[in-house]
């Protein structure tokens, strides 16, 4: 079961790291394309904006899920090293539950959200507004997934009498 969660997790997060790019590469040279034609052609990509607001949003969901699969997230740790390392698993295990409750939120609250908005379009893509609010819910799963599967690592660590 942990394997499984583990190769789910790391696939998902594979997945997730490719989009990343991909969006990346997208907004630069959308940003890149919407300078050369507003200074150069004197003309402007009236849906670049939007499009690149609408990429940034799913950047920020997707890399939120792939910063805590890395643990690159900042925190502040002066307080947790101050407790033995029982306590600091158990402070561990409760984050990851609280972590993995906030994102199941995050996911139902998102698909709920993307359902409410569908029947909308965007002023300048034309495209329903579930499409960039769908990206909560996609956010909220991956990290649900990855907390998941740190939860259960967690757990088989302590069972194990080891520190995770």
């Amino acid at each position: 079961m942990n394997k499984f969660i583990l190769t789910i997790s790391d696939k998902l997060n594979k997945g997730a790291t490719y989009l990343l790019i991909l969006l990346t590469i997208t907004i630069s040279l959308l940003i890149f394309a919407q300078v050369i034609c507003r200074y150069v052609f004197n003309y402007s990509l009236y849906w670049s904006e939007e499009l690149g607001r609408y990429t940034l949003i799913w950047i920020t969901f997707l890399g939120a899920s792939v910063g805590f699969k890395r643990k690159a997230h900042v925190g502040v740790d002066f307080l947790y090293n101050a407790f033995n390392e029982k306590t600091k698993s158990i402070l561990t295990l409760l984050t990851n539950l609280l972590l993995l409750g906030l994102s199941l939120i995050l996911f139902i609250y998102g698909i709920r959200l993307s359902k409410f908005v569908h029947i909308q379009t965007s002023a300048a893509l034309l495209i329903p507004m579930s499409i960039p609010y769908s990206s909560i819910a996609v956010g909220g799963f991956l990290t649900a997934v990855h907390a998941l599967s740190e939860l259960v690592e967690n757990i088989t660590a302590m069972a194990n009498g080891q520190r995770q």
